[in-house]
């Protein structure tokens, strides 16, 4: 599972467009088509060619074009420096709360995961989902992302127990504010059917768990 940061709608665009837009663009339809290596090119050249404008629009897009595809073409290391530029933009534009900061910050957290910092990562998601139900309630999609990816972490890392709790969270959060066959009920729903991943065995650093218990967890919308 791969949490991906959404990019901020486009107005239509001219042929004239900036070259990293372009390469932007590029990249992303690489990804759709699923050629996942050609795309992360792509989202390399787009990173480059933004760093050296000054649009912090395009600087935003094109770390988070890069960013997921570093983690998901196994740089890992690129994936955490990427994230953690993202989160930087993302929180000097946006501010700390917004969805966009949010999705980055998890996706860090990920990204931490996949290395081994295991308690770091799963720390920081816990207060991206605290943050996001705080500011944008528990029914938000970004609050029901970061909760469920959390129970991944937990899962993981072989803590059962605690992911099944995440997963209650959110299936309790989801039939309580979201309609029948809403996509965010079905994923939940997916997640939950989701074996541990067998790669993290060979980097989990968790004996035991050395992070908040997330006893407070609420359902109840933010006023």
């Amino acid at each position: 599972m791969h949490l991906t940061m959404p990019r901020a709608p486009q107005p239509a665009r001219a042929l004239h467009q900036m070259p990293a837009r372009r390469a932007i663009d590029h990249a992303a339809a690489r990804q759709t088509l699923g050629h996942l290596h050609d795309a992360y090119q792509w989202a390399v050249y787009a990173h480059t060619l933004a760093d050296r404008t000054n649009h912090p629009a395009e600087r935003l897009d094109a770390a988070a074009m890069l960013a997921p595809l570093a983690a998901l073409t196994g740089h890992a290391d690129q994936a955490v420096t990427t994230y953690r530029h993202l989160v930087d933009l993302a929180t000097a534009e946006l501010g700390h709360s917004h969805e966009r900061t949010l999705y980055a910050r998890a996706g860090m957290a990920e990204a931490h995961h996949r290395v081994g910092r295991c308690e770091k990562a799963i720390r920081d998601l816990a207060d991206v989902y605290t943050t996001a139900t705080q500011r944008h309630g528990p029914e938000a999609p970004v609050s029901l992302k970061a909760l469920t990816q959390l129970a991944c972490l937990y899962r993981d890392c072989g803590w059962r127990d605690l992911a099944h709790r995440c997963i209650s969270v959110a299936t309790t959060t989801a039939a309580r504010y979201l309609p029948r066959g809403d996509p965010h009920r079905t994923r939940i729903a997916d997640i939950d059917a989701t074996p541990a991943s067998e790669n993290h065995r060979a980097v989990c650093t968790q004996a035991r768990p050395s992070w908040p218990a997330l006893s407070g967890v609420s359902t109840a919308r933010s006023t």
